[in-house]
Formats: structure tokens, sequence, C-alpha cells
């Protein structure tokens, strides 16, 4: 199989977690698939295939130098191999985010945008998500300080 096919396959393959935490987060299946071991047990092995037995990298390289690190990657293996690993750390922190906002009962097209930013462009989404965190713990405690006020 050509690492253009395996590049489309896993970024198939990771598309229907991230539409159920989009379009269904409470469903029960979503809880299942999406904050279960299914990616890690679907995707990993791929990334360790890619990474050790597909042929592997340049040899002696420095992964402690940028230009060691872009050494490394030239490799379309071991790049692949990096994009396979953005895929489920990404939607390990949108499963993550996900479970928060239930938690802290947000509501969630609030959340959306920031699933989408954590799908798009990873840690922009993870920060967009603090903020509408921040802000909404805001409005709650504000909330909370009138609903005070006004029955004493």
């Amino acid at each position: 199989m050509t690492l253009e096919t395996l590049f489309s396959i896993a970024n198939y393959a990771i598309l229907p977690f991230w539409l159920l935490l989009l379009v269904a987060p409470r469903w029960r299946w979503t809880g299942l698939l999406v904050h279960g071991p299914v990616v890690v047990l679907l995707l990993a092995p791929l990334y360790g295939y890619l990474l050790f037995g597909y042929g592997g990298g340049p040899e002696n390289v420095d992964m402690t130098s940028l230009y060691g690190v872009v050494e490394g990657f030239s490799a379309p293996s071991v790049a692949l191999a990096g994009w396979v690993h953005y895929l489920i750390f990404d939607l390990f922190i949108g499963a993550w985010i996900a479970r928060d906002a239930m938690r802290r009962k947000l509501p969630h097209l609030a959340v959306v945008p920031c699933l989408l930013g954590t799908l798009l462009v990873g840690p922009l989404g993870l920060l967009l998500y603090v903020v509408v965190r921040f802000v909404a713990s805001r409005v709650v405690q504000y909330d909370e300080y009138a609903d005070a006020a006004t029955a004493a």
C-alpha cells in the first residue's frame, strides 16, 4: 500500500469520530467510540508501522535541533507518522474538550467552533476553548452574584 493511500485512509478514518463530537456529543455511541480506545486501536498500529516497520527515516538524526527535526521528517514515512500522531492527539484533545464542556454544562454551540478549531489548527482550537470556558465561568459567577444581590 502506498504512503499516499495510507495518508488518505488515516484522514478519512478520523473524520467519523470528529463528526460524532460535533453533532452527537452526548450520544451513547459517541462515548464508546470517541472516548474509548477505538481510535488508538485503529491508528496507533499504523503510526508504529510507519515509524518502525515501513523502512524508517534517515539514520543518525539529531532530533534536538530544528535542522535535525527537519531532516528526520524529510522521509515521507516519518512525515506521515507525524501526521497520524497529530490526528490521534488532536482528536484526544477534542474529546477532552467535549467531556469538559458537558461537565461544565456549556452550550454545545459555543463548543463547536472550538472543536472545529482543534480539528483544523489543534492548539488554537484548544486556546479558543480555554477562552470560552473562562468567559462562561465569569458569566456564571456574575449571574450567581446578581441572583444573590437580588435575593438580599
